[in-house]
């Protein structure tokens, strides 16, 4: 029994629109101990999508199919899939009448069109999987083919319409086929600061006995370690084995988030955070209001570009950034100390740097960045260089500035887990 997941859409190979409906689903079927042997994308071409779901059936026998099932002229999964098990399509009555209601209510009353009303298609024999969030409907197909039942389930592609129909309808049945078949355990955690090349030299010697397999996701803030096995204890007793060798690099098993562990921390201590962003212009903010209930530690941050505003929202002296620049120790020094000051906060961080492609000079170069991080009294600013285009330079930036705020608040700055900036300045250098 194994699975297989194919995403149409000419859209998704331009890369216009990013495959979130594929990581969705991975994810969930791993949490159900579930997990695809081959995931696909095909543009939307009659014969693309046939060929790819050739080859889904040649791997799988369940298939997970996403997109092309609403009512303009490329979307055509419905049609492929079905003249390539033979199926004819039907006009079912309940459906043609949710369609046209659908529309109604969206359309000022007005009656559906006709190439609306495709979306009422069912192939004979198919069962229909309820959409409470669009006028397309998903649909499931058992069907034998090369000697062997398969099971095809066809979803809409809007995630908000994929995802409730995947939790209520997929994941439940796709479980219940595969329940035979043995289910894979994951845990998983990140190796803060570490390389994943790194991770893995260590790793891979130390669990080599073990009957489990490990994979690993390159961040910016680390790597993601996941380690998977048919026995719980022995995952459990791996995920262990591996964080001890890593020491203070490895967060708690099932935290593969630095800003989650941040806030863990945040709380535990009860302490607020601020933060200020010249280069970055706001990525921290982003990435700290990405997580939940971040809003209970975390009371906002100040984008400041411009020296002019880097004096008035945060106090940096004038006479300061005339003297050093805004790119500079003393500036990020005193961003922070700004921060945590004007904006009424326990902690901050302060980042300020050239992300490029301009900007840079012999002596300041594109990739300059000095992070400050701010915890009660204790202060910490680094002098980094990074490399890479302007988005790299910002990614690394952020989740430096990060590694350096989890640091001081779990009292284990400067151990193996931070990797140590190309100058680490202290009050008495500064």
């Amino acid at each position: 029994m194994s699975i297989a997941i194919l995403s149409t859409g000419t859209e998704l190979l331009k890369g216009t629109i990013l495959n979130t409906n594929a990581g969705f689903l991975c994810r969930r079927l791993a949490a159900a101990g579930l997990r695809p042997v081959l995931e696909l994308t095909a543009g939307d071409h009659p014969a693309e999508i046939t060929a790819a779901l050739g080859d889904a059936l040649r791997a799988a026998d369940t298939v997970l199919i996403t997109g092309g099932l609403g009512p303009t002229r490329d979307d055509l999964t419905l049609d492929a899939v079905s003249r390539f098990f033979g199926l004819e399509l039907e006009i079912d009555p309940l459906l043609a009448e949710k369609v046209e209601q659908f529309w109604s209510r969206r359309h000022d009353g007005r009656r559906a069109p006709k190439t609306v009303l495709r979306q009422a298609r069912v192939p004979h024999g198919a069962t229909i999987l309820p959409n409470a969030n669009g006028s397309a409907s998903g649909i499931r197909i058992d069907t034998e083919y090369g000697g062997r039942m398969r099971r095809i389930f066809l979803l809409p592609g809007p995630p908000a319409e994929l995802e409730p129909m995947a939790e209520e309808s997929v994941i439940p049945a796709v479980a219940a086929y595969e329940a035979g078949a043995g289910h894979e355990y994951t845990q998983g955690f990140l190796a803060a600061g570490c390389g994943e090349y790194s991770v893995q030299l260590r790793l891979e010697k130390l669990l080599r006995d073990r009957p489990v397999e490990l994979a690993y996701c390159a961040r910016p803030e680390g790597t993601r370690v996941f380690i998977s096995g048919s026995a719980p204890a022995e995952v459990e007793a791996a995920v262990e084995e591996a964080r001890t060798e890593l020491g203070d690099a490895a967060l708690p098993a099932g935290s593969l988030d630095l800003v989650t562990a941040i806030a863990a921390l945040l709380e535990k201590r009860q302490l607020t955070l601020v933060t200020a962003e010249s280069c970055t212009g706001g990525r921290i903010a982003g990435m700290l209001t990405d997580h939940a209930g971040i809003s209970s530690v975390f009371k906002g941050g100040a984008v400041v570009y411009s020296n002019e505003l880097k004096h008035t929202l945060l106090g940096v002296p004038e006479e300061l950034l005339a003297r050093f620049g805004a790119v500079s120790a003393e500036c990020a020094e005193a961003m922070v100390c700004g921060a945590t000051e004007r904006l009424a906060a326990d902690c901050a961080v302060a980042v300020t740097g050239i992300a490029g492609p301009g900007g840079g000079t012999p002596e300041k170069p594109v990739g300059l960045v000095y992070i400050a991080a701010k915890v009660g009294e204790e202060l910490r600013v680094g002098e980094f260089h990074f490399s890479g285009d302007r988005r790299r330079v910002r990614e690394s930036t952020a989740a430096r500035a990060l590694l350096l705020l989890f640091g001081l608040l779990s009292g284990k700055e400067g151990q193996t887990f931070l990797p140590p900036p190309q100058k680490s300045l202290r009050p008495e250098e500064r």
